[in-house]
């Protein structure tokens, strides 16, 4: 055999591998080596042959490297395979064809818009979603399945999905992503190279545990949201509020008379600003290895409901601790006359003693009475019992005339949580009173608005293995009023 013969039996050899979406066989890798050899030789004993003979060998395509030769042909079949595949699923038809006749992925786009055209049908409607897509759907799915999460409707397939584990799903979204031979990836490979951020793999994962975090956010066992004013701010700086009063009284007006200029009173009130409470955690290279699949189920649940109770904590803390308020009193002060003069459990006529204090509450720089009615009791759990004994029955519980009816009977809504019972040294007999959640005494803010913690898939530092997730929630607990809460010391 001539050069060119042996130059011609290698590409067969190449090219068959290709058409069988292969590597070379040992017999073929061995043939492949000879041929080799043979070229090698003839181009040692050809190099002082004539210019002619030098000629043809400088236009023969050399052939230096066995191994990368086949491995960028098999990875260039495959992306065209994998184009082809997906393009044609796009409009429900089958790429073999396309695929055996050798045809590249401009041909097969040709072909689709001519038939298009011909049917009628515009080649391209709104946004189509590819196997990725559909895959990553129907993987977060199963997932969340898989852990125990309730889906009303799952993306098709995925119950087929639910049963892979986290490296088998990994290596399958490789593959949809054209990563060459991911089936025989290692662990650490997947994990060192190809887990970044951006990957399909990792938004599954992502989308998942994010899925986990916002209902267990929501279910988290809290209180502060039934009867605190929710409200929001737009940035970090510290923001001015003012109590408005009350406005000067319609004067008579006599003929030709002119209308007396008045300035409605107010004073300054509470200043609110918002803090960033967050934190960090892991899910490690043994997790993953180990299919640990209660760590998403788990650990962002657990940070979820640590992320609301320590609103709730906050807020009940700032209520018991009795703190220093923008003129300078304690929140519950004589003069701000908001300490009942009886101090026992919830009673007719404790409750009586809270309620006239309340109403009898005068606006900001005047003597006008705001009338507030009472709305909340808020007691701690050592107190539950006896408040809603109390609250929910239609006779006096105190006297023994079954006769006498209770004044306060279901008047109120009773808000108990356990933040209370230790939050001081009396705090599991101190208990309030409060106005509706407009006129709340603690208002809880949120930047824009958001109250729903933020949760961020980010790249772990060098030499960490893994994934790692930040959360973080914008939000500022203020006093606002001390006229619209009363509280009682107990016995």
């Amino acid at each position: 055999m001539n050069l060119r013969e042996l130059l011609d039996r290698q590409r067969e050899i190449v090219e068959a591998a290709k058409a069988e979406q292969r590597d070379l066989n040992e017999q073929e890798q061995r043939e492949f080596d000879q041929l080799q050899e043979k070229i090698n030789a003839i181009r040692e004993n050809e190099k002082n042959q004539a210019r002619d003979d030098t000629n043809i060998l400088k236009t023969a395509d050399p052939i230096q490297d066995t191994s990368d030769l086949v491995k960028q042909a098999m990875d260039t079949e495959r992306q065209r395979t994998a184009d082809i595949t997906n393009l044609c699923r796009h409009f429900d038809l089958e790429p073999d064809e396309y695929i055996k006749d050798g045809k590249s992925v401009e041909d097969v786009r040709a072909a689709i818009i001519e038939k298009q055209m011909k049917n009628g049908r515009p080649s391209s409607v709104g946004i189509i979603q590819d196997e990725g897509d559909k895959f990553r759907d129907a993987a977060r799915d199963g997932l969340a399945l898989r852990i125990g999460l309730d889906i009303e409707k799952p993306a098709e397939g995925a119950k087929d999905l639910r049963g892979l584990s986290l490296k088998e799903m990994a290596k399958e979204t490789l593959r949809l992503e054209g990563i060459p031979n991911a089936a025989r990836l290692s662990d650490d490979e997947i994990l060192r190279q190809y887990l970044t951020p951006t990957s399909l793999f990792t938004g599954i994962m992502d989308q998942t545990a994010r899925t986990v975090f916002e209902k267990a956010y929501t279910d988290a066992e809290t209180t502060y949201q039934l009867w605190t004013k929710r409200g929001t701010l737009k940035d970090f700086r510290p923001t001015k509020t003012y109590q408005v009063g009350t406005a000067g009284e319609l004067l008579e007006v006599p003929q030709n008379g002119e209308l007396k200029h008045d300035m409605v009173n107010a004073e300054e009130g509470p200043q609110r600003q918002l803090l960033t409470f967050g934190r960090q955690f892991s899910m490690s290279r043994q997790a993953f290895i180990n299919d640990d699949v209660d760590f998403i189920s788990t650990i962002p649940a657990l940070y979820a409901q640590s992320a609301r109770l320590g609103i709730n904590r906050l807020v009940y803390q700032l209520l018991a601790k009795n703190p220093a308020i923008w003129d300078g009193k304690t929140l519950f002060h004589t003069e701000h006359n908001n300490i009942a003069a009886v101090s026992s459990v919830p009673t007719v006529e404790a409750l009586s003693d809270m309620r006239i204090k309340m109403r009898n509450q005068k606006a900001a720089g005047g003597q006008v009475k705001l009338n507030i009615p009472s709305k909340f009791m808020i007691v701690p759990t050592a107190l539950e019992t006896k408040a809603g004994q109390f609250i929910g029955s239609n006779v006096d519980p105190d006297q023994t005339n079954p006769n006498i009816k209770n004044p306060f009977f279901n008047s109120l809504q009773i808000v108990s949580d356990a933040e209370l019972d230790d939050a001081t040294g009396n705090g599991a007999k101190e208990w309030y009173i409060t106005a509706d959640k407009l006129r709340s005494p603690i208002q809880v803010d949120f930047l824009n608005g958001v109250d729903m913690p933020t949760i961020v898939m980010k790249q772990p530092p060098a030499g960490q293995l893994g994934y790692m997730w930040d959360i973080y929630i914008d939000y500022g607990v203020t006093i606002v009023d001390y006229k619209t809460v009363v509280k009682n010391n107990g016995q």
